[in-house]
């Protein structure tokens, strides 16, 4: 009898293991992450003082665009298209941080100088560890600091990332 019960509580424990165990419920995902990031050069370039002022404000008013899709291994391949900054940038950072369905992304160079010319810049990486699904989206383009706020906040919304899918968004600036 003491035998009977020890062994029916033992069934009982490895039945409730093995069912929470095998649950695909609540899939847990670590936190997102960023890795790869390549700035390339400086692409095309203007000068307030020795461009005509047309073309000038022309190149300074054109939108980048961030390309974003998402592969079968939860990598995010991602590009900052055209975006502009001053001429003095050797390398882009990428940082990404997400809680509650929001991802924030900040892309911000190496260092800040001052320059009288601005450049185009392609900025490649990737991301780790996002799952298909929609998603609230910040981008900001700061200063080496990287100190954000609604100033340098160059994109705002909802995006929804499926396998395979490339998602092009434009940027305010």
């Amino acid at each position: 009898m003491k035998y009977r019960k020890a062994i029916n509580r033992l069934a009982g424990f490895c039945l409730f293991v093995s069912v929470t165990a095998c649950s695909t419920e609540n899939a847990v995902v670590g936190s997102i992450g960023v890795s790869d990031v390549k700035s390339s050069g400086c692409k095309a370039s203007a000068s307030m003082l020795d461009s005509r002022p047309e073309y000038y404000n022309s190149f300074a008013g054109k939108q980048s665009v961030l390309r974003l899709s998402l592969g079968a291994d939860n990598i995010v391949n991602a590009r900052f298209a055209d975006f502009t900054d001053n001429c003095a940038i050797d390398l882009f950072h990428v940082d990404v941080s997400s809680s509650d369905g929001k991802i924030v992304l900040v892309l911000y160079p190496d260092k800040d100088m001052l320059t009288n010319c601005i450049c185009q810049y392609d900025v490649d990486f990737k991301m780790q560890n996002i799952v298909p699904g929609s998603y609230q989206l910040e981008v900001y383009h700061t200063t080496a600091d990287k100190q954000i706020s609604k100033g340098n906040m160059v994109y705002s919304g909802t995006v929804s990332l499926e396998k395979g899918k490339e998602v092009v968004l434009t940027m305010s600036r």
